[in-house]
């Protein structure tokens, strides 16, 4: 946003006027509301003001920024594009338009408006920390830090360029100076949860984890995410008698996984335990857990047999507070926590008609997820040395349609990837899981397939990312995670380029088929 409009002299004069009383009345009510925080009064002011007159780049500017608050990104972007386009020499508008297209994660484009935004004003601290911000979320950390640092510079206590720069200095595994940039930018706006919620994740990927389970739990308030208002307490760790705690899932189906480790814990302590969680993995859990009630999101109970019965609630990643405290509370003896289903698993596996000593091999090489998936994944043609290993059978486990990429590689390299036809790898969690379990070892990048087969206890690889697509549960260096024993990590070394990380697997598989 910006300063009022004033009339301009030898602006028109009658009410119905372009830029006439009407127009600059209606302009600084939306600002005025907007500074108030009352966006839908502001959003009706601006329209009003854009019926009037639509060429002002700062009204189509202010309307984009209203939008944006709204949480309508892509309307906001077609007014911030035309602030710019009326007039190119408004700094403020290039900087919007660049933090529109940061959030919908097109940081390249947005790079190009916070370097246009800084040209036009090159004091501006603001266009200059959401360079560098948009840098770091491209993992090129050391050009986002030297416009952060710069940030800092022009505004000495920019608590969010403190916060970002804890983000590029994560990024490049310094931990220690990490850590204090975040602590700088909470001792500057004690009420920061990203930074809080960034913090904590880098105390968990070190193994600090009391304090990072502490830091981790303002992740509801960094992600703008709503705790459920319900009537029992929020558990605390304390007794609940023979009442039953509710435990309800949360963040992606692999952190779900990750956190049912822990119901185990619950049940040794003589929890009675009902567990919300994705309705895809009801059927894996329930199997697992028996003695516990598995419930699919939105088909919770009526409440007539819910609430009497529910002495506390907690949502599933805080149990960690609880149960894993420190190291040793890791149960490192036990390789399993998922059960599949063991006769589909074996039908699995006869129908593929494996020769006598072959090794079935389950691959999964790509990472839907939506800010860090490409840094995760690989290109299945980029496996062709691990393809090619003489006594394996590889099956596919990469949900999505991966039929020209399979295609691809049987007519480029003559290898046939096994793919089960009546098989949803993403929808049929279930079978997926029968199908890991059928498999002699899985090769994986970090997703869902990962998660699946580490609690399984499946022998698996996971191809773990560098930089920021690192995960916190993978911690920060060794080939093992205390969460999956059963998984060995192969780390990459240089961001972009898996090909020396490729070619320790293909070795590895080599062994592990006796070839």
């Amino acid at each position: 946003m910006n300063r009022k409009l004033r009339r301009a002299a030898g602006s028109s004069g009658g009410n119905s006027g372009a830029n006439g009383p009407a127009f600059i009345q209606a302009f600084n009510t939306g600002l005025q509301a907007h500074q108030a925080g009352d966006l839908e009064k502001a959003v009706v002011a601006y329209r009003q003001a854009l019926r009037l007159n639509p060429s002002v780049a700062l009204l189509q500017n202010n309307f984009g920024v209203a939008l944006y608050d709204q949480g309508k990104a892509d309307e906001a972007l077609v007014h911030q594009r035309k602030a710019v386009e009326l007039d190119p020499h408004l700094g403020i508008a290039h900087n919007n338009l660049g933090v529109t297209l940061n959030s919908m994660e097109k940081h390249e484009q947005a790079i190009e408006c916070f370097a246009k935004a800084i040209s036009i004003e090159p004091g501006n601290a603001k266009a200059t920390n959401n360079l560098g911000d948009s840098l770091v979320k491209l993992s090129r950390f050391e050009e986002g830090l030297v416009y952060l640092r710069k940030a800092i510079a022009l505004a000495p206590d920019y608590f969010e360029a403190y916060s970002n720069m804890g983000v590029g200095l994560w990024g490049l595994e310094k931990f220690d100076e990490a850590i204090a940039s975040l602590k700088k930018a909470i001792e500057i706006q004690p009420n920061l949860p990203m930074a809080r919620k960034n913090m904590g994740i880098i105390m968990l990927l070190r193994g600090q984890y009391a304090e990072g389970w502490e830091q981790y739990d303002w992740r509801f308030a960094a992600d703008k995410v709503s705790i459920p208002d319900y009537p029992m307490p929020i558990w605390v760790g304390s007794s609940i008698g023979d009442k039953t705690l509710f435990v309800w899932g949360e963040q992606g189906v692999g952190d779900e996984i990750l956190h049912a480790s822990m119901l185990a814990d619950l049940i040794k302590h003589g929890f009675h335990v009902m567990w919300e969680t994705d309705k895809r993995l009801v059927p894996l859990f329930q199997r697992s857990y028996p003695s516990s009630k598995i419930v699919g999101r939105g088909k919770r109970p009526a409440d007539t047999e819910f609430l009497p019965n529910m002495g506390a609630h907690i949502p599933s990643a805080s149990l960690g507070r609880f149960t894993r405290s420190t190291a040793a509370h890791f149960p490192l003896q036990r390789r399993a926590y998922l059960l599949a289903d063991q006769t589909r698993a074996q039908a699995l596996r006869a129908s593929l008609n494996l020769a006598p000593g072959e090794k079935l091999i389950g691959i999964s090489w790509v990472s839907k997820n939506v800010k860090f998936g490409e840094s995760k994944s690989t290109q299945l043609a980029a496996w062709a040395e691990i393809l090619r290993t003489p006594g394996a059978r590889f099956v596919d486990l990469q949900y999505g349609d991966t039929s020209a990429e399979r295609a691809r590689v049987e007519q480029d390299f003559g290898v046939k990837i096994e793919h089960i036809p009546d098989l949803d790898l993403r929808e049929d969690i279930d079978g997926v899981a029968a199908l890991a379990s059928a498999c002699d070892l899985v090769i994986t990048v970090s997703n869902t397939t990962a998660h699946i087969a580490g609690a399984l206890g499946v022998p698996t690889w996971i191809l773990v990312a560098a930089g920021i697509g690192k995960f916190w549960y993978w911690g920060h260096q060794g080939p093992t995670t205390p969460w999956y024993p059963s998984v060995t990590l192969i780390r990459q070394k240089n961001q972009q380029d898996w090909s020396p990380e490729l070619g320790d697997v293909a070795a590895r598989l080599r062994q592990f088929v006796g070839t």
